[in-house]
């Protein structure tokens, strides 16, 4: 729901997605230390400090935002996102790091299938709660601005983190530290994301948020590769 927000505030993809998906990375990775007692070595703590210098790079990149219309038409969009859209990503970023820890606390006595189905129904209906705030709060659901297209991406976003989901729970089976299943899986999505951006939306970055891209990436790479000690037993 916080990435929905965040993209509604007309932030483009190329600049969400690496926030969001780079400060998960940073959580996780101090949530797994925290709660989890996994350890980062000084190799990944300097990943971790390459994390935050990316994040900063792609956040302050003025890179320019193209999206479509109704009809599939390109719209350049006029204006800069508010400023607060970062605190609103960093919020998103950590419950995304929440998420991976929770996973990999319940992934040893649960089929993945299973926690899967039950992660989706307590989210659905945890945003049913809300939606109906919402729709009592306005009294009628005249500000719930909706089209087809909004549907359909809508549900094929759902698809995606779904399949996400059981897979997460698969890998965190198998008894990889969080440590590292976090960049790996969660990580890696920023250069796809970056990429798909450019693809599908149409948005571009200038050379300070590429050369974020390139400190994400090599800093997820770096905290992958480290070597720290699981704790057993959490």
């Amino acid at each position: 729901m916080l990435s929905f927000a965040v993209s509604g505030l007309g932030v483009p993809a190329t600049q969400s997605i690496p926030v969001i998906i780079g400060g998960s990375v940073l959580f996780g990775a101090v949530l797994g230390l925290i709660m989890l007692r996994e350890t980062l070595m000084l190799h990944g703590w300097t990943g971790v400090c390459m994390l935050i210098t990316g994040i900063a790079c792609v956040a302050l990149d003025p890179g320019e935002k193209i999206d479509e219309g109704g009809d599939g038409s390109a719209i350049e969009v006029e204006g800069q996102p508010p400023t607060y859209w970062l605190i609103i990503a960093l919020i998103c970023a950590t419950a995304y790091a929440l998420y991976n820890i929770f996973i990999k606390k319940g992934s040893a006595s649960i089929n993945p299938i299973l926690g899967g189905v039950i992660l989706q129904f307590v989210a659905a209906a945890f945003g049913m709660f809300l939606l109906g705030c919402i729709i009592a709060k306005d009294r009628g659901t005249s500000n719930l601005n909706y089209d087809r297209l909004g549907l359909i991406w809508s549900c094929m976003a759902g698809i995606a983190v779904g399949t996400a989901e059981m897979l997460s729970f698969c890998v965190s089976g198998m008894g990889v530290p969080v440590t590292q299943t976090i960049p790996v899986i969660i990580g890696g999505s920023v250069l796809f994301g970056a990429v798909l951006g450019l693809l599908m939306l149409g948005e571009t970055l200038m050379l300070n948020g590429w050369s974020g891209i390139v400190l994400l990436t090599i800093g997820i790479t770096i905290v992958a590769t480290d070597p720290g000690e699981t704790v057993s037993g959490h």
